[in-house]
């Protein structure tokens, strides 16, 4: 089956044209990829499979692992070991090896369907890593505009699936070509056939599993999986630096940080902060803070292979110390005053003040201007366990903020090819449409998705390929605030015509979700519908939301997961309705006091309890949302 893999194939100079195109691929000729762009790379080519276009590829590849090389060397040339840890260098080994063993095995077995696939699997981390260096071609911006603006218009009728009018009926040879590629009924090693599935019914094909090793799904069925999550990273990151980070502690960790630098290469207001162990950690504020940590948890628990750990911290959670009056590197930030002004002056245009712990009283210099909650002394350091070049230094408690782990134990890379090489005829890039639209994540571009490398103890290598989305924070809201569960609808599913249609305003609709069949979709909605309100009440704990938010979200979620059930026949696998209450009045007690901050469904802005939240801890606010956009 080889239907949904190849778009190119290489002839007569091939050779020299493959050379051409790595040529232009190179840093020198190319502008910075524009964030706003769906594909990563735009225009990649995927290879078709051969014997010739693999060497073909191996040599471009190795053209482009000399020119990373030779940079690192110059980058690095004091410091030889940060060059071999370095991700692009370890990434581009790792494609080399795998050419050389696919080559290998084209020799002693010939060409067959699996070395195909792992030929399409080298070209992704290809893509991504070329996604990661800023490699590669832009699309035209008018393009872009034009596109995002139909997708916000079509809404459901760009977001939907076929219909399937008889789901236990074979459903022939000529759509076999509609469903994916490399499905497997489980336990098996080798992917059912074409033949076998033009025989079987939609149904049966909806229960037919993605491959066991796919660097997406982890092949875990639906449930509680995120501590174990965190508690596997844990070893694999003490084991990958063990004389650094053998007592390594996520809660240790994030309790106290350093002030690194001022981002301005993402969408949220934010900054790079290192640990009391040296690791770097992202620290932002804003609407997305609580969605991102609900749902990263949930994509684990619904089977990912991977997320970046992500916290919520509360109230004075985590203490953030600046830079010393001593320090003389430029770009130091000695004062909160300062920082305020960076991240004001910074393109997010950021309010950094609404989001200063109250009630204790704050340090300022002779000026008048904040330094900070305190100053660093000789009983801090020691309670602490802070580096003593830190003495003197302010720091600040937040209301809230998020945390997310640039994590030792995977080399990271770039975005993820969504709508070419390979992802339109696989299951879980085409089905994540179902995912997406039950959450209500507006910002499916390539690159809010990341491919990694693993550490592995067994080998003590980085080579188990995963592949996940980076970023989940633009969920259950509007089309710009983020985290506004009033906005977030109780119901999605759209009865057309033809199809089944999900309402959302996307911002893009990648090229694998307009391929999804609607066993792709069921495939989705059976391992949603496995999730439990256990499950939900589990990762929304971890959000840092009021609990009356935490209910509502949660109903709405169910709700939204109950509809599901009738257009994909979730019955048929007996799947029964949750109970839930969307438009749910909720009451609760606050020190002997009464409120009713959800009323019909939505949290009420007339409360005094919701108010009394948005004026102190939640800045963003709960019953409406600022957008970062609108800080």
């Amino acid at each position: 089956m080889t239907r949904h893999v190849t778009r190119a194939v290489l002839k007569g100079s091939a050779f020299a044209a493959l050379l051409a195109s790595a040529t232009l691929l190179s840093p020198v000729n190319l502008a910075t990829p524009v964030q706003a762009a769906q594909d990563a790379i735009y225009g990649y080519q995927t290879l078709s499979f051969s014997e010739a276009n693999v060497k073909a590829f191996r040599a471009m590849v190795a053209a482009e692992q000399n020119e990373v090389t030779v940079e690192l060397n110059k980058k690095y040339a004091d410091k030889p070991e940060k060059v071999t840890k370095n991700a692009a260098f370890i990434g581009y080994a790792r494609i080399i090896s795998g050419t050389d063993e696919l080559l290998s095995r084209i020799n002693k077995e010939g060409a067959s369907e699996n070395l195909e696939h792992s030929f399409v699997r080298l070209q992704r981390l290809h893509y991504t890593i070329l996604a990661d260096r800023g490699n590669g071609s832009i699309e035209p911006k008018l393009k872009r505009n034009f596109k995002m603006l139909k997708n916000i218009v079509g809404k459901s009728m760009i977001l939907n699936v076929p219909k399937m009018r008889d789901p236990e009926a074979p459903i022939g040879e000529r759509a076999v070509e509609l469903e994916a590629a490399r499905l497997f009924r489980p336990g098996e090693k080798a992917p059912v056939k074409a033949t076998e599935l033009a025989r079987m019914s939609a149904l049966e094909i909806s229960r037919l599993q993605p491959a066991a090793d796919h660097p997406a799904l982890s092949g875990k069925e639906p449930g509680n999986h995120y501590a174990d999550f965190l508690a596997e990273l844990t070893r694999l990151i003490k084991a990958c630096e063990p004389k650094k980070l053998s007592s390594f502690n996520f809660d240790y960790a994030r309790r106290v940080v350093f002030y690194d630098e001022l981002k301005e290469d993402a969408t949220s207001p934010k900054i790079r902060v290192k640990d009391r162990y040296g690791i770097n950690w992202g620290l932002k504020w804003g609407d997305e803070v609580h969605t991102d940590v609900a749902l990263t948890r949930l994509a684990i628990d619904l089977g990912g292979t991977y997320v970046d750990p992500k916290f919520y911290s509360g109230p004075g959670e985590t203490i953030l110390i600046l830079d010393s009056p001593k320090k003389s590197k430029e770009g130091a930030v000695t004062s909160f005053a300062q920082l305020a002004t960076n991240l004001l002056n910074s393109k997010f245009q950021f309010h950094a003040e609404r989001y200063l712990l109250p009630g204790r009283e704050l340090v300022k210099d002779a000026g008048g201007q904040i330094l900070g909650h305190g100053i660093v002394d000789e009983a801090m350091l020691e309670r602490e366990s802070i580096d003593k070049k830190y003495l003197g230094a302010p720091y600040v408690l937040f209301k809230e903020c998020q945390l997310s782990f640039f994590n030792p134990a995977v080399k990271r890379f770039g975005g993820i090819a969504l709508s070419n090489v390979g992802a339109v005829g696989d299951r879980v890039a085409r089905s994540s449409i179902v995912f997406n639209c039950w959450i209500k994540n507006k910002d499916m571009k390539d690159d809010n998705s990341r491919a990694a490398l693993l550490y592995n103890l067994k080998t003590g290598e980085f080579d188990r390929p995963v592949e996940f989305q980076s970023d989940l924070g633009c969920t259950l809201g509007a089309m710009r605030p983020s985290g506004e569960i009033n906005s977030f609808e109780s119901s999605f599913v759209v009865n057309m015509i033809n199809n089944i249609g999900f309402s959302m305003k996307p911002l893009y609709v990648p090229a694998s979700w307009k391929a999804c069949s609607w066993s792709d979709a069921r495939w989705m909605a059976l391992r949603i519908a496995k999730i439990t309100r256990a499950d939900l009440e589990r990762c929304f704990a971890d959000s840092g939301w009021p609990i009356f938010v935490q209910r509502l979200a949660i109903e709405k979620l169910i709700s939204r997961r109950n509809e599901l059930i009738e257009p994909f026949r979730l019955d048929l696998d007996g799947v029964k309705p949750i109970e839930c209450d969307p438009k749910l009045t909720l009451t609760v007690k606050v020190d002997g006091k009464e409120y009713q901050p959800v009323r019909n469904g939505a949290i009420s802005a007339a409360c005094p309890l919701v108010q009394k939240l948005e004026a102190g801890i939640h800045a963003e606010g709960l019953a409406t949302v600022i957008s970062r956009k609108n800080d």
